[in-house]
C-alpha cells in the first residue's frame, strides 16, 4: 500500500511535522502525477506543509542570529504571510 493512500490528514490544522519534507513532496508529486487539481484539499495541505518546512529551515539556519529586538517585526511578517 502506498504512503498516499494510507495517510489521510483531513484536518488543515494538522501538524505539518507529522511527515518529513521529503514525504510531503512525494505525496504532492503523487497527487500531481494523477492530475489532482491544485484546489484539492490534499494538494493544498501538501503545499502548506512544504511552506512550513521551508520557513522552519530558514529559522533553524538563523537560530541565535535573530535579534530579540526584531522579533515583533518578524512575527508581524509571518502573520501577514498567512492567508485566512
Amino acid at each position: 500500500m502506498s504512503l498516499v493512500s494510507t495517510i489521510t490528514v483531513a484536518d488543515p490544522l494538522a501538524d505539518p511535522a507529522i511527515l518529513s519534507p521529503i514525504q510531503w513532496g512525494t505525496r504532492l508529486a503523487s497527487f500531481k502525477s494523477r492530475m489532482v487539481d491544485e484546489s484539492d484539499p490534499r494538494v493544498v495541505e501538501c503545499r502548506a506543509a512544504l511552506a512550513y518546512w521551508r520557513c522552519r529551515r530558514a529559522l533553524d539556519a538563523e537560530r541565535g542570529h535573530i535579534s530579540p529586538a526584531h522579533l515583533d517585526a518578524l512575527i508581524g511578517h509571518l502573520r501577514e504571510a498567512v492567508t485566512a
